[in-house]
């Protein structure tokens, strides 16, 4: 079995979700202002929480995927979470995802996350190309991305069904070139 990696940025410390995070996860993930982009309900219970690092650990050592604690250093918290699911090996493609606690929007931590994450993709998952799906109203998710690097591919009008019905979702892609 691999040891989930550890990256380390100037502020932030991105390591494996523990059971001990289970506090700060449900912090923002029963925030229904998170929720709104998300594809699952506000959470409304802390063993929600627990289940999503339970799945975000199996998507780990299933080789599926990887999912990073974002940990604030200052503070020793976890203020968010981002990584990598629906890794096609085949295809040397992964699917990015991200949320963050509202606390710290606008501060430049999820960007400070994403580049790291992104070059450990290409250099060690040897990883041609990274996409994202948003939803198209997600103008902050938008803007991070583009400053990431990321080029918006298209719009893709009822591509995911999600909380009972359907919505669009904007590709953005980044090459490994």
């Amino acid at each position: 079995m691999m040891t989930h990696p550890v990256l380390e940025t100037e502020r932030l410390l991105l390591r494996q979700l523990t059971i001990l995070d289970t506090e700060d996860l449900f912090e923002y993930f029963s925030l229904d202002e998170v929720m709104e982009y998300y594809d699952l309900n506000t959470f409304e219970d802390k063993k929600e929480a627990k289940n999503i690092i339970l799945h975000f650990n199996n998507e780990f050592e299933s080789r599926k995927g990887f999912r990073w604690a974002i940990e604030l250093k200052s503070e020793k918290k976890v203020i968010g979470t981002c990584g990598y699911h629906n890794w096609f090996h085949d295809h040397f493609k992964a699917e990015i995802g991200y949320e963050l606690n509202p606390k710290y929007w606008r501060k430049g931590y999820m960007k400070e996350a994403i580049l790291p994450i992104v070059t450990f993709g290409f250099e060690t998952m040897n990883l041609h190309r990274v996409e994202a799906f948003i939803d198209p109203a997600n103008i902050s998710s938008e803007k991070l991305l583009i400053s990431c690097g990321f080029k918006e591919e298209g719009t893709m009008h009822d591509f995911f069904f999600e909380k009972g019905r359907f919505v669009d979702a904007k590709i953005f892609g980044i090459i490994n070139e």
